[in-house]
């Protein structure tokens, strides 16, 4: 079920779930962009898994877990983009923020305060791929999503294998289903590996986490949606 917009504004801490893994994620543009990535946002490459399928590369935004020196989700985002690309990215506020918990199940919200989030989005954890609110979860994350923006040079750092440009189009395909790499590249993605060569060429990339969940949720919105967190 879709829910209308909601009138009253609400603080963001009222939608976190008291007993849920709170974890923060990024939509991510680069600041005053380069032509070539006008229309692209940027996402994490995880270490290549090898399935029944083949080498498949799980895609999440640049974000991860609060830490207990966080004074705030807006500082655990920012920490957690510093480490994983080794930039300074610069929150961008939104008008009303999603907030999804099932399949085609979302509304939009107005909140107070200075922490307005793309989305807040809530799923199962462990969960099979691109199945975020299967039965057999293993507990309940709430994901803070956030639109920002960047104007240096990123590199994968940490665990990162890589980072990879993805069109919006990319980010819903690879949501409902995994997709060559290579196929993602074709039609415009750009890849930054921490080793030139270090990724399969047969690999499977697939969306993971808050953003695949976001997509789901979305339905046929989903692309619009990204599409607007592009535009200044």
């Amino acid at each position: 079920m879709i829910q209308a917009r909601t009138g009253e504004p609400r603080r963001l801490g009222s939608l976190i779930p008291a007993d849920a893994f709170v974890g923060t994620s990024l939509i991510l543009r680069r600041r005053q962009p380069r032509v070539h990535l006008r229309s692209k946002l940027l996402y994490a490459v995880r270490p290549p898994l090898l399935e029944r399928s083949g080498h498949v590369l799980e895609l999440t935004g640049i974000g991860g877990g609060l830490e207990e020196a966080d004074a705030s989700l807006t500082a655990g985002v920012l920490r957690e983009a510093q480490e994983e690309i080794g930039c300074r990215v610069y929150l961008l506020p939104c008008q009303e923020t999603l907030v999804v918990d099932g399949p085609h199940n979302f509304e939009h919200v107005t909140l107070h305060g200075d922490e307005r989030p793309a989305a807040v989005v809530l799923r199962g954890y462990r969960t099979p791929p691109h199945q975020p609110w299967h039965p057999t979860s293993h507990g309940e994350t709430c994901l803070i999503v956030f639109r920002a923006e960047f104007d240096e040079q990123p590199q994968p750092k940490m665990e990162l294998a890589a980072l990879l440009w993805l069109k919006p189009e990319h980010v819903v395909a690879a949501s409902h289903h995994d997709v060559p790499l290579s196929t993602l590249l074709r039609s415009g993605a750009e890849l930054i590996e921490r080793t030139e060569g270090c990724l399969p060429d047969t690999a499977l990339a697939r969306l993971t986490d808050s953003q695949e969940a976001l997509v789901l949720a979305l339905g046929e919105a989903a692309l619009a949606f990204y599409q607007t967190m592009l535009e200044e």
